[in-house]
């Protein structure tokens, strides 16, 4: 199983001083202590992730212990470029997270951000052959951490223990 977290969901899911951390503790819990697995990848998600330094570290730690997936950055980017060519809505600046979620088939997707899920859900913006991803917005959606929204890329899905502090 593997996710792809929204930049807004990011201090809520690393910091357990965040407000709203147990709404996201879930996706923490079974990416360090399951099988769950985190994928990015864009010049884009790359450059909104330098500026959560503060969570830079966990989030290599994460990668070293098999639990982040990079995907083709090159690849995100040309599909990222046809959205926004294809999109011109105010309110559609997840481009690059959508182009994360075809290129890597994935099939979940974390956010905090209520005007982009429109656009996640919007099936236009996917390839025929390629599901729209089911969102993660809270603890709610617990169900959605299940084997059952696996996608190849995160395959094996070993249930390695990551130790961390917050």
């Amino acid at each position: 199983m593997c996710i792809v977290i929204d930049m807004n969901v990011i201090p809520s899911l690393f910091s357990s001083s965040a407000e709203d951390h147990d709404e996201f503790k879930p996706i923490l819990t079974w990416i360090t202590h399951d099988s769950g697995k985190i994928i990015y990848g864009g010049k884009k998600y790359k450059q909104e992730l330098s500026k959560l330094k503060k969570f830079l570290r966990f989030f290599s730690h994460l990668k070293r212990a098999g639990k982040v997936i990079e995907i083709n950055d090159e690849q995100v980017d040309q599909y990222q470029e046809e959205l926004e060519k294809k999109i011109t809505h105010r309110d559609f600046d997840d481009a690059h997270i959508v182009a994360i979620l075809v290129v890597s088939r994935c099939r979940l997707v974390a956010t905090k951000e209520k005007r982009a899920i429109p656009f996640f859900k919007n099936i236009e913006l996917y390839p025929s052959k390629i599901k729209k991803p089911k969102i993660y917005t809270g603890n709610r959606n617990t169900d959605l951490l299940s084997k059952e929204n696996i996608a190849n890329i995160c395959l094996p899905a070993s249930k390695q223990l990551v130790e961390f502090t917050i």
